[in-house]
């Protein structure tokens, strides 16, 4: 997937592999030594003998490689949501996080990384940092946004620029800003045969007198091209010569010795692979690095490739100019938060017992936490250490259900004392657990696994649980898109952002596939929860209401608007009072839904964090904000 040329060593990784290499003869890598268990392997840089390892829904993974031939886990970093691109400068690494931006973490200590902060910046994929500002390419909106990273606790973004295609790759080098892009041009897309379509793809230069106003200098356009699934593109720039991924496509060589008139003058295509469709397709370039007289070329699905490029091919050493600083920690306060519990962990989960007034929280790399929620007050009352990242967390009666990642469903206990006691442990073939639904009455516990996989598991013998059906479909799960109530007392409801809305049958046994219904798109920031006999899902800014027969497109149903606001993010209803989270842009609205015909916005508050779905309680609400901790909030008019 990726590839780093550093000296006269060579690292790619690749499912879940680091591996190291020796280049001294550098048409012949020499293998040196390898480490496993590093997850979905996506990008990867290599500073001062220290390997920095992004892997999408399993995070960052920190690699001592000073010995090659036994690379070693420094440590594995909680991300804050799909951990893709990577740059470091100084002390700092920059982490683009997809929808949520871009996270700056301090590695002074390797083995000790410490969170600074997050800049929402659009869909990152991509990062390059160069004197003070950090060059994020974003995707779907095809710009690229330039970020003041001076400090890089108080990040902001001060430029966007437009490309023709979906933004990617990034790097600046001498006064110039490269930019590789993808997919799709500005012009219409949506359809086969529109202008745009597929027709994104291609290197766009920018000169940069002023680094955030990059002027547009010239473009080369590579052939068109649409493969769903593989969609990435990286660009470096050495000795006048840019050398450009473009997963299908291949890999390109562009002579940019006269940027106003940049010239292709090789493309190298990998081996024709079986596709989905039962057809064939060439193999897909992940990433690339340039070494001495040569390319290595990472093929995602056809292994590392050198390609022979003589007169253009040159290490590149990076420059970073002046290096960020790491200035005083930014407090934040906000007049409806009562009390902020912050545990070393991010916050992403919350389960309440209104009985016992304790909360229980999933707190990523700190476990799993019992608080007590009083009237102004969250007091600590137990500590469960888990096994990975636990980033789910589901009450059912006194039984706990925990997502603990590669550690799997944990099943607990829960004393009135609020002590946690292991009842069962059900492992999903290695892969990642990363949400949990547990609705009435118990028998079945539904969960997320890996980026895409839904696993629902009997749970009615919690010392024995066993998988009843395993379910994939098209899209991915972004979190918590489960719905934590069945339907008729039978019928389950989880969504993939592409395929929709799929319902499962939990009074056969084993459950039963139902169907795709209302059918269309549900995107990564919607949500949905029952409603009175039936179900409301945030959609398009407001709020759609159906029944669980629904056989229309989504896009069909009315949307209820909700005045002064665009209702974004995973919803939550207790009594009338519909509160709505979004994890991407931070922010928690509250509407009363007394007359669901004519909702009021009673609040609507922004945290520096990323809230997952709210909880009420007696006391207020519960907000888990990721990095921000575990918030108490009162309502408005109350104290």
């Amino acid at each position: 997937m990726d590839v780093v040329v550093t000296g006269d060593r060579l690292y790619a990784i690749g499912k879940g592999k680091l591996y190291t290499a020796d280049i001294i003869d550098a048409s012949n890598p020499k293998k040196l030594g390898e480490l496993s268990g590093l997850g979905n392997t996506r990008q990867m840089v290599v500073n001062a003998g220290v390997a920095y390892v992004s892997s999408r829904e399993d995070g960052l993974f920190i690699v001592d490689v000073n010995d090659p031939a036994k690379p070693a886990l420094l440590n594995h970093y909680d991300t804050v949501e799909l951990a893709t691109g990577l740059a470091i400068a100084g002390d700092v690494l920059f982490i683009a996080q997809r929808h949520y931006g871009v996270e700056q973490v301090d590695i002074s200590d390797p083995k000790n990384p410490r969170f600074l902060s997050t800049i929402r910046t659009g869909e990152a994929q991509s990062v390059d940092y160069y004197d003070g500002y950090l060059y994020v390419g974003v995707w779907a909106t095809s710009e690229v946004v330039i970020v003041d990273m001076h400090d890089a606790r108080s990040p902001k973004v001060v430029s966007k620029t437009p490309l023709d295609g979906y933004g990617d790759g990034v790097c600046v080098h001498d006064g110039h800003l490269y930019a590789a892009t993808g997919h799709h041009s500005r012009a219409p897309h949506q359809k086969e045969g529109d202008p745009g379509f597929g027709r994104g793809h291609g290197l766009e230069i920018f000169e940069l007198s002023d680094p955030v106003k990059p002027v547009f200098v010239s473009r080369v356009k590579f052939p068109k091209l649409y493969h769903i699934g593989n969609d990435m593109w990286e660009v470096s720039v050495v000795n006048g010569h840019a050398f450009v991924a473009d997963t299908h496509n291949g890999m390109f060589i562009v002579d940019v010795r006269n940027q106003k008139q940049p010239k292709m003058i090789s493309r190298t295509v990998l081996p024709l692979r079986k596709d989905s469709s039962g057809g064939a397709s060439p193999g897909f370039v992940g990433g690339l690095a340039v070494g001495k007289g040569v390319v290595y070329a990472a093929g995602g699905a056809t292994d590392l490739h050198l390609i022979d490029a003589p007169d253009t091919a040159n290490p590149i050493v990076r420059e970073t100019g002046a290096i960020p600083i790491i200035g005083p920690k930014v407090e934040w306060k906000h007049k409806r938060v009562i009390a902020n519990y912050q545990p070393a962990g991010q916050v992403y989960g919350v389960a309440y017992s209104e009985e016992l007034s304790l909360a229980i929280t999933a707190c990523g790399s700190a476990g799993i936490h019992v608080v007590r929620v009083g009237k102004d007050s969250i007091e600590p009352v137990s500590v469960v250490p888990t096994q990975d990242f636990t980033t789910g967390v589901s009450l059912f009666g006194s039984t706990l259900f925990a997502a603990e990642g590669t550690g799997g469903l944990s099943i607990w206990d829960l004393s009135a004392e609020g002590r946690l006691t292991r009842k069962g442990v059900y492992k999903a073939g290695g892969q990642r657990v990363r949400y949990v639904a547990v609705p009435a009455p118990g028998k079945y516990a539904l969960l997320e696994v890996g980026s895409a996989q839904l696993q629902i598991v009997n749970v009615a013998d919690p010392s024995e649980p066993r998988l009843a059906l395993k379910d994939v479909q098209l899209g991915l799960h972004y979190g918590y898109q489960l719905l934590d109530q069945l339907v008729a007392g039978r019928y389950a409801g989880v969504y993939w952002h592409v395929t929709g809305l799929h319902w499962y049958d939990l009074s056969t046994d084993p459950p039963s596939y139902q169907g795709n219904h209302p059918t269309g798109r549900f995107g990564m920031t919607e949500g949905l929860v029952a409603f009175g006999d039936g179900l409301l899902a945030t959609r398009a800014g407001g709020y759609v209401r159906f029944d669980f027969e629904e056989s229309r497109e989504f896009t069909e149903l009315s949307v209820q608007q909700v005045p002064k606001i665009r209702l974004v993010g995973k919803p939550a209803l207790f009594k009338k009072h519909l509160y709505v989270a979004d994890r991407v842009y931070g922010t928690i609205s509250l509407i009363d839904l007394t007359d669901p015909d004519q909702p009021k916005l009673l609040d609507s508050i922004e945290t520096p964090g990323n809230p997952g779905r709210v909880v009420a309680t007696q006391h207020g609400y519960l907000v888990p904000d990721g990095r921000s901790g575990l918030l108490l909030c009162h309502l408005p008019g109350k104290r």
